[in-house]
């Protein structure tokens, strides 16, 4: 760690969090207790800044990183430590970094050890395939690390696929206004106040492809928008009359702009003041503000 170009600190990262996308944390060992760093990197602005709730002048180690932390950053850790101890502590050894094919499939060492026990077999055992499941399952799978702050009631990493969230966390029996929700952390408390989600029964993956990365390819989002409002659906966009069929390239920043999220912010060099990283909202509704800027850009793609 420097400040004012002076070593304060030297700390070993440890384990990185984050696809890029948006940023990296990063976390080190200290015994078998895991402590976020305070520093971040953040993409858009191609810069270090000081970690989200971290002071800006100083260097501090205190954040612990707890097992609800990994359940949502890793696929797997086994803790070590008994339910009343201060800190969690973690086994080294027994931890499956990133989020892998079994936090949506499930456990898979009997599904592996039967198919290499049997190579012929073409249906998969021992393994769930959540297209088979029902809207609520697949709902609550997602919602498990996008639903925000949910208080767990049973230990981390419980839950299941296939299972039900209510059995394994506290759920809001009043869920939040979505204006008051941060686009960052909520993504389904944001979705579920949609007409597409209340009215049009969509769910994450009516528009994600898990298995493929579409990063920033809003054609292709928008085209998942046209299963619905397309010509010959009731709800059609009723800008497709004035601007035409060019307006199905761009649904995303009209209906789902990028917005500034409270609770993740940028310590920028030579700035006193934080700057808000910019978010893709789930609450999909009409934003007149945006409208503009989305149909003046599509007007010169005719």
């Amino acid at each position: 760690m420097y400040i004012y170009d002076k070593v304060e600190r030297k700390i070993k990262f440890d384990i990185v969090v984050g696809s890029g996308r948006k940023g990296q944390s990063f976390m080190t060992w200290t015994g078998n207790r895991l402590v976020q760093m305070p520093v971040t990197f953040f993409t858009a602005v191609n810069q270090w800044s000081t970690s989200p709730g971290y002071p800006a002048d100083k260097v501090v180690f205190n954040r612990p990183i707890t097992s609800r932390c990994l359940e949502c950053h890793s696929t797997y850790a086994e803790t070590t430590s008994s339910p009343a101890a201060k800190f969690e502590e973690f086994d080294h050894q027994k931890m499956i970094y990133g989020i892998d094919c079994e936090k949506c499939h499930g456990p898979a060492a009997m599904h592996v050890q039967f198919q290499t026990e049997n190579p012929a077999e073409k249906q998969a055992k021992y393994i769930v395939n959540p297209s088979k499941l029902s809207r609520q399952q697949n709902l609550d799978l997602c919602t498990v690390c996008h639903g925000g702050r949910l208080a767990k009631t049973k230990p981390s990493f419980s839950f299941q696929v296939g299972d039900t969230l209510s059995n394994y966390f506290k759920l809001n029996d009043n869920p939040l206004d979505a204006v008051s929700i941060d686009v960052h952390g909520n993504q389904f408390g944001l979705l579920s106040a949609s007409k597409c989600f209340t009215i049009g029964q969509v769910t994450c993956n009516s528009c994600h492809n898990t298995h493929k990365n579409e990063k920033d390819q809003l054609a292709v989002f928008s085209q998942r928008c046209m299963n619905c409002h397309s010509e010959g659906h009731e709800k059609l966009c009723k800008l497709t009359s004035t601007i035409g069929s060019v307006i199905s390239q761009n649904c995303i920043d009209c209906h789902m702009p990028k917005q500034p999220s409270n609770s993740i912010a940028i310590n920028l060099r030579n700035s006193d003041t934080l700057t808000p990283v910019m978010m893709r909202t789930h609450w999909i509704r009409t934003y007149p503000g945006e409208t503009g800027k989305v149909t003046a850009i599509l007007k010169k793609m005719k």
